[in-house]
């Protein structure tokens, strides 16, 4: 299984394609990115950890939304009127993105605050601010394009790769920005002045960037080649580290761990709490899939605090492809981000008719108290991946 941002590379790939080519391999390319929209907005990491309390999921999750969440939309439909997202004028904070089969090709488009929809100029939404009012987006030339949708402030990053990635303070004050994880530039954005900075050189090179705090303190997810194997918590403005906090101090079972394929952790709206996504492989017959949970790290206090059992993943199905096998859409569920009410799941399946295509998308709230799963928001087709702040 991929990763979402594995998926959302490859879906810009295909997207420059698009660009280049005549309409015979547009049409093979969009088939290939639809089998591929396998999107996985995880949280993992390369640590473990959690004691704390486990509450049962219901097997939730259906078709049609089962409960209400402040901000989303029961029903996400495509408005195929909508206009292009103007860059003369704010249109108010964002609500989500989505990518969506436009014929040729997958486009993106942006669901206001407001309800109204605008499509987007770009190869990929890359991200928005958790209160909305930011969006990323990447350009076809390899850029990154960071702008303000109440107004028209923007600002440009140039040299971004596949390894690229970007945070947000919960509190939408800071973004750093890392063109690439080995040899780009690291950027510190102040959002309430525009104000950029390069990150500190003293951060380790082994190390990349996967969370920034509303102090500006940063955390540090190894690369492959670390020799060190967990969280490190650095000085925003120094880069020295702070504090090490190793994979056996987590808190994790000793059958669990953190597959790289489930993606980055995720900091909470409480500016504090990792929500991480972990296997535990006490059953040797269970795959990456199965036995699955979302558990929560606190960071201040070093203790585990939430684990929410997750349901199974479905494999996909399978038919040859040059010598090996495709794989279709399975029947799986990954993390979305962070609502006030707790963390968000995407829900993908694969369609009736075609199991090498994503049916329906549902997005799925795990209640913070209770750990019960409802269904808050149905896509319909052709919207086939989503994107919340955060």
């Amino acid at each position: 299984m991929m990763s979402l941002k594995d998926a959302l590379v490859d879906a810009a790939d295909d997207a420059r394609v698009y660009d280049v080519t005549d309409r015979a391999v547009r049409v093979v390319q969009r088939r290939r990115t639809l089998t591929r929209l396998v999107p996985v907005a995880a949280a993992l990491l390369v640590v473990a950890g959690l004691v704390g309390v486990a509450w049962p999921l219901s097997n939730g999750g259906g078709q049609e939304p089962s409960t209400a969440a402040d901000g989303l939309p029961r029903q996400l439909t495509l408005d195929r009127s909508a206009p292009v997202l103007p860059e003369d004028r704010g249109v108010g904070p964002a609500a989500l993105a989505f990518l969506y089969d436009d014929g040729d090709q997958g486009r993106w488009a942006l669901l206001a605050a407001d309800g109204r929809q605008y499509k987007v100029d770009g190869l990929r939404v890359d991200g928005m601010s958790p209160d909305g009012r930011w969006l990323l987006v990447l350009r076809s030339e390899g850029s990154w394009v960071l702008r303000d949708l109440t107004g028209t402030a923007r600002q440009e990053f140039a040299g971004v790769d596949t390894s690229a990635g970007a945070s947000w303070s919960p509190d939408s004050r800071r973004l750093v920005v890392q063109t690439s994880s080995r040899s780009g530039v690291t950027y510190t954005v102040d959002l309430t002045t525009g104000a950029r900075s390069t990150a500190p050189p003293d951060l380790p090179r082994t190390a990349r960037v996967c969370a920034v705090r509303n102090s500006g303190e940063l955390l540090l997810c190894p690369l492959p080649e670390s020799s060190f194997s967990g969280l490190r918590l650095a000085d925003g403005t120094t880069g020295r580290i702070i504090r090490d906090i190793p994979t056996t101090d987590l808190g994790l079972r000793p059958t669990e761990t953190l597959p790289e394929s489930f993606g980055a952790p995720i900091l909470d709206t409480d500016d504090r709490t990792l929500f991480m996504r972990t296997h535990d492989a006490a059953d040797p017959g269970s795959a990456v899939g199965q036995n699955t949970f979302l558990v929560g790290f606190d960071l201040e206090t070093g203790r585990l605090t939430h684990r929410y059992p997750l349901p199974d993943d479905i494999p996909g199905a399978q038919r040859p492809s040059n010598g090996g096998f495709e794989h279709g859409q399975p029947d799986a569920r990954y993390v979305l981000g962070v609502h006030p009410e707790g963390p968000l799941l995407l829900h993908l399946t694969p369609s009736e008719t075609d199991p090498f295509h994503v049916g329906s998308v549902t997005i799925e709230l795990i209640t913070r108290d209770t750990g019960t799963l409802h269904t808050v928001t149905h896509a319909s087709s052709p919207i086939g991946l989503i994107r919340y702040p955060g």
